[in-house]
This record gives structure tokens, sequence and C-alpha cells, in this order.
């Protein structure tokens, strides 16, 4: 740390024997100190009570609350702890999840010792942590997401009127200003919506929405 004071680390893991090698490995270091173990989410929140970390360290599959809540738990109540998931498990909605909940990376328990204390580094820098593995399937996902978008908004016929009411759909608007802003009445408004959300196969104006954003 800047301030001369060590790094102080939470271990998040079922598995006994992974929590005391972390432990063994991190106290090596100079500038590092493990403050706390954990073998699971709740027992990780109820760990917060008394200890404030700088970083965790978050395995995925744990009795219990899991990895992915238990981190959107934790980054919800404690947003300045810098959260690294390390798992053996590189599932694309894993990652996704994880990252979209807070995580500041997603590591996977193959990495040595040393790269894993670099990646402590960096995430508390504000780097966005990813091993290559793990950044590959990210980055396929994300192709296979815009080409399976591509192919909706090819596919997705809507009307002059439907269009414009989906673009203020995207743009944030309610039923009730996009009736205003287009001089129709609610219930016209209601029926357009509910003709667009057929059109894409939902019901949901969130899912909605998020689709539509592709269709712009």
């Amino acid at each position: 740390m800047s301030d001369g004071r060590k790094i102080r680390v939470l271990l998040v893991d079922d598995q006994r024997l992974m929590l005391e090698g972390l432990e063994t490995l991190l106290s090596l270091r100079p500038d590092m100190e493990v403050v706390g173990t954990a073998e699971s989410g709740e027992a990780a929140l109820e760990c917060l009570l008394t200890v404030v970390p700088d970083v965790i360290l978050m395995d995925i599959r744990m009795p219990g609350m899991g990895g992915v809540k238990a981190t959107e738990a934790i980054m919800q109540r404690y947003p300045d702890i810098v959260l690294l998931i390390l798992t053996t498990f590189d599932d694309d909605a894993y990652i996704i999840e994880a990252l979209s909940s807070g995580a500041a990376g997603y590591l996977l328990k193959d990495i040595d010792g040393e790269k894993l204390a670099q990646s402590i580094y960096e995430a508390l820098s504000g780097n966005l942590l990813l091993t290559g593995k793990v950044a590959r399937k990210l980055a396929l996902n994300i192709r296979s997401q815009n080409s399976q978008h591509e192919k909706n908004s090819e596919a997705l016929e809507l009307t002059p009127r439907e269009r414009e009411l989906a673009r203020l759909l995207v743009e944030g608007c309610n039923t009730k200003e996009i009736a205003g802003k287009l001089h129709l009445t609610q219930g016209t408004v209601k029926n357009y919506l509910s003709d667009i959300y057929a059109k894409i196969g939902t019901n949901d104006r969130a899912k909605a929405v998020l689709w539509l954003k592709s269709y712009f």
C-alpha cells in the first residue's frame, strides 16, 4: 500500500486445504496479510462485520451462498473493497455474472503465486483482471452475442410507428411520456408496445429494452 500499510486480504473458499495454501502463500509476502478466512458467502459477510480487508479472493461454487451472490451482496454493502474471483470454473455464465456483480477480476486457480500477487496489485490500481483463458472465453461470448443481435435485428420488422415507440423506450421513456411525445393515448401506446414485445419474443420491458438497443 502507498501508506506503508500491508494489503489486507480476506479468503473465501469452501475447501480448507485451498484456504490454508493461499494463506501460507500470501503470508510469505511482506506487504500482505490474511485478515480472515471464510468457507461460504454467508461466513464472508459475517467476517466483514469485524474485519475490513482491502481485497477479497472469492471462490464461485460453495455451499449456501455461492460466489456470485456473495459478490453482489458484498459490493452493495462495501463498494470500496476490491473483490477477485479465484476459482476452477471458467463457465461463461459465471464469468459474466461475477463481473456484472462488481468483481474486479476473474482468475483461475491454476495461476501461480507471483501472478496472483501481481493480480492483486493491479486490481488495487483499478485494472480489470482476467486470465488469458477467461479473457478468450469472454471475448468469444461477446462476439457470439453480437452476431446473434445482428441476426435478430435483421429479422425484426417494425413499422415506422413501432420504431418511433421502440426508440423512445430505449431512451428510457415510460408509457405516459411516450404517449405525450407521440400524441397518442396511453392505451394505444400499450397496444403498440405489446406488438413490439410479441415480435421480440418477450413480455419483460427490461429484456425488450436490452434487445432493442442492438436494433438501433
